[in-house]
Parts: C-alpha cells; structure tokens; sequence
C-alpha cells in the first residue's frame, strides 16, 4: 500500500473513531425534561432585553449582576433569576437561556427570553420609564421567532414540525405586577384608578392577559407557566413609603422621609410576612397574618388588589385547564404570595436575617431608589431576600424556581408543579 492510501485509510479510521466518540458522549448525555422553554416577563426576569432602548428600567450596570459571571449583563438582582434557575432544572443549560434583542437563528428552537423591565399586561404600563416591551409586544417577537425557527435546518419550512417542537416546550409568563405598581397606583400619571375600583380594573387586566395567552397558543404553546403576582404591598419600595404610624402615605403620596422621590422600575417580589392577604391556590381563599411588630405593616391597599386579580388568575387557569377554549393545553399557577409567605415564615431555615429592605439601594429600607451605579451592596448577599426596592435576590429566586419546580403543594403550584407539567 503507498503512503498516500495508507494516509487517507488512517484519516478515515480517524474520523470514524471520532464520530462514534462523540454519539455515545451524546447518547450519555441527560436529555433535557422539556427541549425548549419561553420567557415572557417583566424586570423580574429580564435577562436584558432592555439594554438598548431608551429606558429607566435598565440594568446593565454594577452592582446589578456583581454575583453573575455567565453572560453580559441586564438581570435585575445581583445573579441568576428564577427562570435561570428553572433553564438548570429543566436540564436546558448550558448556556443560559439568551435575551430575544441577541438570541441568534440557532437559539431559537432552545429558547429565548423575550421579558422586558417595566412590562405590563395593558401596553400603556411603564411607560413613565420609558421605553419596554409591553407583552403584546413580546407576542410579537415570538411570533417572528417562530417565523424564523422555520427557516432554519432543524425545520426547513416545515410548520407542522415547528408546532409539534413547540408544543412540548415550557412557555413561561409572569406578568402583572408593573400594571399596579406602574400604572394602577401611580395616579398623577394613569387615570385607571380613577376609572375602575379594584375589581374592573382586575377583570379587564385578566381580559387582555386571556387574549394574549390565547395568540401564544395559537403560535404553538401548549404548556403555560402562568405566574401570580407577589405581594408588592411588601417590597421596600412601599414599605419605604409608609409613614411613621405604619400607615400607608398612599399611592401617590410620599412618606415624610422620601423627599418626594417614588421611582419605581417595575416587578416586584414579594416575600414579608406581613399584614397581606394571598390567594390559596387549592380552595381560592384568602387569609390574614398579624403585621411582623419590628417591621410595621405592609401597604394592605395594594395587597388586597393583587389578592383580587390574583384569584382572578387562578380562576382563569382552571377554566383554560377545563379544555374548552384551548384544547390540549395545560396551564400551571405559580402563587408566588403564598411561596414568598412561607418563606419569610421560614426565613431562618433559609439562612435569611434581613427581611423588609433591599440590599443595596437608597433611603428607608433601601427603597426609595433601586440601586446606583457603582454603589457597594450588602456584603453577604444570601442574608437577605431583597436585592433592591422592588427584585428578590439571588438566594430568594433560588428557592422561588425550586418550590415552583418541585412542590407538592398546590398552594404553591396549581394543579401540578413544572417538573409534571414537562413529563406530560
């Protein structure tokens, strides 16, 4: 044999050893438990969306991100989100799932994060802080995602195996919370206070809300995450707006101490164990804790609304879950009040010690101003359960994404939890 066949016999043999090396590390591999997931949102889950628009509800700059060291910047807390944490769970990473504004054609099929800070359901929402991605627009952008999915190679024009790809995927929403903070109970800026009392304004939200989920599943979705909103009656933000009686100054009132400063930027945790009232998501009723005494009450005004819409959205998922407007869906309901109760109840076990400010921030618990740039946050960041005025940490969205993944509670996760919803 000459030494050019005995080349070519040599590279082939190569090839071939390493073709089978690299199908069985796949074959070894663990298979995700869903192939993709879809982030629709608000600040709470923005990856940075936002990074290049014209906004206040912005985040790429320190100390936001300082404990993130994965991809560029743009989340709203000092590390990973929730939904980050659900991408590990769910077996999608890595690497994390990427911000729609520079997802690329082969992310697409993976997943994609289409959250913007400030977003809300109606498309006015936020718009005090400038520019956002309301979640009609999000829809939107999946929509030309899903467009552009069928371009690719995995697809080539095929529509039927886009849709059939996309029904097994997670689709993640959880809106809500910046249509009260910014928008409901901002009233020198919307009028809605003033034209709807708490249940019209909660029922024309759940309106809008069931349209736009109803176009997602059009364009292929078929397992929702729909999350409640937390109780922002107790985020440092309004807590750092209640007087010295502990009684709220009101929606558009500053406290004595804020020197008329009430800037928000949207989301919205919650998670004191305060006077609130939450939606129970297995008997849909709603329940009454004393106020913590050293950390005065919450703002219940607002709490009581979002106990409102909150049961309006359960109701909601129950009645998509029937089966008769979106046939072969199945709709999850995250009740983060009730999760975010019981995890200042039990915030010692977590190694939890600051429960009412944020931890960086300026004036009355850190509230009345989100974090500055380059200022020094808290030094042991896992202590507290706020990042900033409005946005859990790190350790709080950790144990957030674990309880909706795992929990056999259906106060926590109705009627099923993720990790059952991907099985089916």
């Amino acid at each position: 044999m000459d030494h050019g066949r005995l080349a070519l016999v040599v590279a082939a043999a190569a090839m071939a050893m390493a073709c089978t090396v690299e199908m069985r590390a796949a074959a070894a591999a663990p298979q995700p438990l869903a192939p993709c997931m879809y982030v629709f949102g608000d600040s709470l889950v923005d990856n940075g969306n936002n990074n290049g628009i014209l906004s206040l509800a912005r985040a790429n700059y320190r100390p936001y991100g300082i404990d993130f060291h994965e991809g560029p910047p743009g989340r709203f807390t000092n590390g990973r989100t929730m939904v980050d944490f659900l991408s590990d769970m769910l077996g999608l990473r890595p690497p994390l799932l990427p911000a729609y504004a520079v997802a690329r054609p082969a992310d697409l099929a993976r997943g994609v994060n289409f959250a913007s800070g400030a977003s809300g359901i109606r498309a006015e929402t936020g718009n005090n802080l400038g520019e956002h991605y309301p979640l009609s627009e999000q829809v939107v952008h999946f929509r030309t995602a899903v467009s552009d999915m069928g371009r690719t190679a995995g697809f080539s024009g095929n529509a039927t195996k886009v849709m059939e790809h996309l029904g097994r995927c997670i689709f993640f929403v959880g809106m809500g919370s910046n249509d009260y903070l910014n928008n409901y109970f901002m009233p020198d800026y919307y009028d809605t206070a003033q034209v709807y009392d708490p249940h019209a304004y909660a029922t024309l939200l759940l309106q809008d809300y069931s349209s736009q989920l109803a176009d997602l599943y059009d364009l292929g979705a078929r397992k929702f995450v729909v999350v409640g909103v937390g109780q922002i009656g107790c985020i440092p933000y309004e807590l750092a707006r209640m007087n010295n009686d502990n009684q709220p100054s009101g929606p558009d009132t500053p406290s004595d101490d804020d020197d008329g400063i009430v800037i928000s930027i949207g989301g919205g945790g919650g998670g004191r164990s305060s006077s609130t009232s939450s939606s129970n998501a297995s008997n849909n009723s709603t329940t009454k804790q004393k106020p913590t005494p050293d950390a005065g009450a919450c703002n219940d005004t607002i709490n009581r609304a979002i106990a409102i819409y909150n049961n309006g959205l359960l109701s909601m998922v129950k009645r998509f879950n029937r089966g008769q407007q979106l046939r072969g869906a199945k709709f999850v309901f995250l009740d983060t009040v009730h999760t975010g109760m019981d995890l200042a109840v039990n915030a010692a076990a977590h190694g939890f010690t600051v429960l009412d400010r944020g931890c960086c921030g300026v004036g009355r618990n850190n509230g009345q101003i989100t974090c500055l740039p380059l200022q020094r946050p808290c030094d042991d960041r896992s202590k507290y359960i706020f990042w900033d005025a409005f946005h859990p940490t790190e350790a709080a969205n950790r144990i957030y994404a674990a309880k909706a993944f795992n929990s056999t509670s259906t106060s926590d996760a109705y009627p099923i939890n993720i990790s059952q919803l991907a099985a089916i």
